[in-house]
């Protein structure tokens, strides 16, 4: 971090502060955010916070997180081989397919325990918290690099409610009803939300004549809040989920050799395979958690459950080629299909704190979790098995934890607040015959991290802060498949920790016109995993050091009563240090991937845009929004060979509105840009280096282009 940079910091919330527009005609509203265990402004909070409430979940078009991580500078989502699969990353800390996530992602208070439950559709949303950086303080493990809080729409004492019909291009037809209100007044109330969704889809399998991102979507969520005194509430809520739908719609072409790994115009083909991959996915989730106030403080339980089942079936040569070769033998006859790899899980979820009262002049949380998990999954590689039995999986994790803030002001203008977690997290491993049940293998291990935080507020003005923070990060290891003799991957692999530092600034102008913020940071990761595909093995190596360093700006502003503009910038450069690891693909020799980027990481993102809003009379407004989101240069491996260049999408929205109801036509990247989104290379698996014939190959994902629709919602 240069001193350009503090210095900008630094005199930041003076000159912002004293700025006022003018004859402005309205402001911008506070936002309340609750992601750090009790409710405060996100402007007073020492933390880069983005937030978006209903109204912000409408004007973009959200329905799940891939749609609000491409407005939200510093991160980065893949959703690609599988509903269930995914890659969040948040300023360069990042993670991959098998291992564990690298953020917190927490639904109505309770924590979920593994990636696969984050893909659970937004809708009935009050609104979405991302907190950017390490929050393992109150979090715990796998917040390394930040958390996402959801927050669902409660029941409330006024009986309410609101139907949306959607309709758009892929055949996509949506429908989503909620209602809630009084049973027996405060005492007793309800709400209950639902959404059904179809969709043909927009990737095109030009061998199978065909759309294979198809999927059907069902959801239900219902809610019980009681108030039986003032100092007491309890919730209890209920969701099911069910989807069925195609999967690894993955396009091939030897990108790396043709297009010197740039993944870009005619590298870009659309899928070709002759398998057409699927997909099924059930769980249902069900919490209770109880407020009670006690003394000055608030005493909070919370109990979850959580059972999820997916069945997922797919090719690994994503061709139509007959027989498919290996070194130009013919290995695959019919090719490489089917593979099959279901994962079954089960997890129990469980939190006591005591939250001080926000006025006392020492201001405490302390609390205790824990969280049983039971993961099981099947890896049947099918053809690569080679007549041999399938392994299955059963990996049960406990978590314990203790954790603590305290928050006071040192002088009327600093205030401090340390915070500490300390996590133990015991896991295990067993591999068995899925028919034999015969055990191959077995491992256990268990990680403790201490993951402490510090951050230091400044009140420069009534508008203005500057603050400072340091915080520790940790996401467990875990186990590898048993390596063979000639293998170079161990079976344990090392937990991996985040060290992060950060300095930023939160201020407006006086008049409540114009907001803005600022941050830079460096992080320094130790024993960062990455994922390679190793002998038909889903394996994690670990790079001992990673240095991430880059800032952030956002602006908000409402200069006139009817134009709103947005804006915010993130700039990351995350950098591996010297490493040396053994080539993949031969296991001969070392390569060097010092001074690489990491993968899944952008190196800036940019999203601005502009909102106008007018009168059209008789109760009648209307509005237009524009947005356009830019992603930087993009690597998907640690050899940085295969890459997306610059990306932008620009997105437009039309409504009309009254109290009662509001319909509205958008579209999504409406000029139709098409880019990967995630990919995988010859350079580092054997089997797409050899495959052919006409080989090698890489593989990867294309977005799913232009989307465009109507949305027509009715409010009573």
């Amino acid at each position: 971090m240069n001193t350009h940079s503090i210095r900008f910091l630094l005199c930041a919330p003076a000159l912002l502060a004293t700025t006022a527009l003018a004859q402005p005609q309205s402001i911008i509203e506070e936002i309340i955010v609750t992601a750090r265990g009790r409710v405060e402004s996100v402007s007073r909070v020492p933390d880069s916070i983005a937030v978006y409430g209903r109204a912000d979940l409408d004007k973009h078009q959200v329905v799940n997180f891939e749609d609000i991580a491409a407005y939200t500078p510093g991160v980065f989502v893949i959703n690609d081989q599988d509903p269930g699969t995914n890659i969040i990353t948040i300023r360069g800390v990042s993670t991959d397919r098998l291992q564990q996530a690298s953020v917190a992602y927490v639904v109505d208070g309770v924590a979920l325990a593994d990636k696969e439950l984050f893909t659970q559709p937004y809708y009935d949303l009050e609104r979405v918290e991302i907190l950017k950086g390490p929050q393992g303080a109150l979090y715990g493990k796998n917040a390394i690099g930040g958390v996402f809080n959801v927050v669902t729409r409660a029941p409330t004492e006024k009986f309410e409610g609101n139907a949306e019909a959607e309709v758009g291009n892929g055949d996509n037809k949506t429908v989503r009803v909620a209602v809630g209100g009084p049973l027996l007044g405060k005492k007793l109330m309800f709400r209950v939300a639902a959404q059904v969704q179809d969709w043909n889809g927009w990737i095109y399998n030009s061998f199978l004549k065909k759309n294979t991102d198809y999927q059907t979507t069902r959801n239900l969520r219902a809610k019980l809040r009681g108030e039986p005194s003032d100092d007491w509430t309890w919730d209890l809520s209920w969701n099911v989920n069910a989807e069925h739908g195609g999967a690894a719609w993955v396009s091939s072409n030897n990108v790396t050799g043709k297009f010197k790994g740039k993944l870009e115009g005619a590298a870009l083909t659309n899928p070709f395979g002759d398998y057409e991959g699927n997909a099924r996915r059930h769980w249902y989730g069900v919490s209770l958690k109880n407020n009670v106030k006690i003394a000055d403080g608030t005493l909070s339980a919370i109990a979850g459950y959580d059972h999820y089942a997916k069945r997922f079936f797919e090719e690994l040569d994503f061709r139509n080629d007959k027989p498919i070769t290996f070194f130009g033998a013919p290995f695959f006859p019919a090719g490489i299909q089917p593979i099959a790899q279901p994962v079954d899980l089960r997890a129990w979820t469980g939190e006591v704190r005591y939250t001080s009262a926000d006025s006392a002049p020492v201001r405490w949380i302390a609390g205790a979790f824990v969280q049983d998990t039971l993961r099981k999954r099947l890896d049947d590689f099918g053809p690569l098995l080679f007549g041999a039995e399938a392994s299955a999986f059963r990996t049960p994790t406990k978590q314990l934890a203790a954790f603590g803030q305290i928050a006071t002001s040192l002088t009327d203008q600093l205030d401090v607040t340390m915070a500490a977690r300390y996590d133990s997290v015991k896991t295990s491993e067993d591999i068995t015959g899925v028919v034999t049940k015969r055990r191959s293998d077995f491992a256990q291990r268990t990680f403790k991290q201490l993951q402490p935080k510090l951050s230091l507020s400044y009140t420069a003005s009534p508008q203005a802060i500057v603050y400072a923070s340091i915080s520790r990060g940790f996401k467990p290891g875990g186990f590898n498949p048993l390596p063979g003799p000639t293998d170079t991957f161990t079976r344990i692999y090392k937990a991996e920790t985040t060290t992060a530092y950060e300095v930023g600034t939160k201020a407006s102008s006086a008049d409540g016109h114009l907001s803005a913020t600022a941050a830079a940071f460096y992080t320094v990761y130790a024993n960062y995993q990455y994922f390679a595909f190793i002998n038909g093995n889903d394996t994690t190596y670990s790079a001992p050091k990673v240095n991430v360093k880059g800032f952030e700006f956002s602006l908000n502003a409402k200069p006139i009563s009817w134009l709103t503009v947005d804006s915010a910038l993130a700039y990351t450069d995350a950098k591996i240090g010297t490493f040396r690891a053994p080539d993949p693909v031969t296991g001969v020799g070392l390569r060097n991937y010092t001074g690489k980027q990491t993968p899944n990481s952008p190196r800036y993102n940019l999203a601005t845009g502009a909102e106008v809003n007018w009168p059209v009379g008789g109760g009648l407004s209307a509005s237009l929004r524009s947005e356009l989101t830019v992603r930087g240069k993009t690597f998907f491996e640690i050899d940085n060979a295969l890459y997306s260049p610059t990306e932008a999408s620009v997105n437009l929205r039309a409504a009309l509105s009254t109290d009662a109801w509001s319909a509205a036509i958008w579209a999504k990247n409406l000029t139709d840009n098409r880019w990967a989104v995630s990919a995988f290379g010859q350079g580092q698996i054997a089997l797409l280096a050899f495959l052919g014939p006409n080989g090698p190959f890489d593989s990867f994902n294309i977005n799913r282009g232009r989307q465009y629709g109507v949305t027509v919602k009715a409010t009573f």
